[in-house]
């Protein structure tokens, strides 16, 4: 016997499935500003290193110095491999490739590419075939949004970025630059992953940063029954086969640089759909089934920054970032009615702006957004909670020794009240080994449900150690 289950409950425990886990697709295949992470002393100490060969590092990082903090799946220790491999650089012909790997304690293995390229350099000319970042916006970057580039996704309070593939031209001119993209072939964020159990019907995480799926679901009557997920893979081809293409210009008009950009892309991450019934046949109380299946949606990006230097030392930015998505999945027929559960996709607009002091020992940034579209925290429930509505970041590093250095960084939206701390401090060991410790924490509040409010359990007190090469 088999019949629809209530709408409301699949909506709050079992609908909003995020798929962005190598498994359903296979393992597919940075300015001061995109680095998107917190800087370190020993990164200053390799300014002598040579710009072509081979370099990279590896960490080792324990996150539960004191107990009873961040007790989460995946969040006790972990490994991070970083290689690089650059030749050519400054010449006609460059050549670089960035690889990044992690693995946790649950044995569970992330895999990055945020580059690799060929790039041609000529005159005033460059084109670049392959995998690499777009430089276009700040605010994008700066909040981790994941509307322009991927994002490595490893950690949420580091997400980092990764590339895309396609070709890329860019052109100079007395007061003016200019580039376009274009790609037929897209790579979606495969992190962080989820793991599928095709026998059991289950999805469960094996990393902190991955949000559970239900594991039962409850019926009018109040009863809970288990949830039996099936996933409707799609073909490869199918969906890396899809096209980019986006321009940005560049004027300098006296200290002033002013740019303007758009692109039509594929969203980052892959969305889902979802049928849901239940079989009150099967197993001992009935059993609720979830099909699931992985869609593309494209959206328009565009926006528009003001940068201006005010002395040697600091740079200060404003600008608006546009994002109008598609209602339809790609490939879909939008006249067809659909009647199970499907993403609802609404327009995000933001204005922002910040400062950056970058002195020799000292290193200081203050950023604000603020999300000025419409959106309802309380009624939209198939929509994805912004990351940020309206919030500010101070960060700061420091060196105070030869060998030692500090830093630290603070997000806190004001309309969530959610909050993002990141303090460490660093020594060098030797020149290529360097010690550190710090805390990472999320704080949410409890009436107020966030983007964050499935991770306020992820802090971390850790001590770390990286070794480069």
């Amino acid at each position: 016997m088999f019949r629809k289950l209530p709408l409301t409950t699949v909506l709050k425990r079992a609908a909003l499935v995020t798929l962005s886990s190598s498994s359903a697709l296979g393992v597919g295949v940075e300015s001061h500003i995109y680095t998107n992470k917190l800087t370190s002393a020993l990164e200053d100490t390799q300014s002598q290193k040579k710009a072509d060969g081979l370099s990279g590092d590896f960490t080792l990082r324990s996150n539960q110095l004191v107990e009873d903090v961040g007790e989460v799946v995946g969040n006790q220790y972990w490994g991070d491999l970083n290689l690089d491999y650059a030749v050519g650089s400054g010449q006609p012909s460059e050549k670089k490739v960035s690889i990044s790997a992690r693995a946790n304690d649950q044995e569970a293995l992330m895999f990055a590419v945020p580059e690799a390229y060929v790039k041609y350099n000529w005159s005033d000319s460059s084109l670049t075939v392959g995998r690499s970042l777009l430089e276009w916006g700040y605010i994008d970057s700066v909040w981790g949004f994941g509307k322009i580039n991927n994002r490595k996704n490893f950690d949420y309070f580091e997400p980092g970025h990764e590339g895309l593939t396609g070709l890329h031209y860019s052109k100079s001119a007395p007061g003016m630059r200019f580039s376009i993209f274009g790609s037929i072939v897209y790579v979606p964020e495969l992190n962080p992953g989820q793991d599928y159990d095709e026998d059991k019907g289950t999805i469960t995480c094996n990393n902190p940063w991955c949000r559970p799926q239900s594991t039962t679901a409850p019926l009018e009557d109040g009863k809970e029954v288990p949830v039996f997920y099936s996933i409707d893979y799609p073909e490869i081809t199918d969906v890396v086969f899809r096209y980019s293409a986006g321009a940005n210009v560049e004027l300098d008009v006296g200290p002033t640089t002013l740019e303007f950009f758009g692109i039509r892309k594929p969203e980052n991450q892959l969305s889902v759909a979802a049928e849901y019934y239940y079989d009150i046949d099967a197993g001992e109380k009935g059993t609720a089934f979830v099909d699931v299946t992985p869609q593309v949606y494209y959206h328009d990006v565009m926006g528009a920054n003001i940068r201006f230097k005010l002395g040697d030392y600091i740079t200060a930015y404003g600008g608006g970032l546009s994002i109008t998505p598609n209602t339809y999945p790609d490939g879909i027929n939008p006249s067809i009615v659909y009647t199970g559960l499907k993403p609802k996709k609404k327009r995000e607009d933001y204005l922002g702006g910040g400062l950056f002091y970058q002195g020799a020992k000292f290193k200081a940034s203050g950023h604000y957004v603020a999300r000025v579209s419409d959106y309802d925290l309380d009624n939209d429930l198939l929509v994805e909670y912004p990351r940020w509505n309206q919030a500010f970041n101070f960060k700061i590093s420091s060196v105070l020794t030869r060998k030692l250095s500090v830093d630290f960084d603070y997000k806190y939206d004001m309309l969530t009240e959610d909050r993002l701390t990141m303090f460490s401090a660093s020594y060098i060991v030797s020149r290529n080994m360097l010690a550190s410790g710090g805390v990472n924490m999320i704080g949410t509040t409890d009436d107020v449900e966030s983007f964050w409010s499935d991770f306020s359990n992820n802090d971390s007190v850790y001590g770390a150690l990286k070794v480069r090469f």
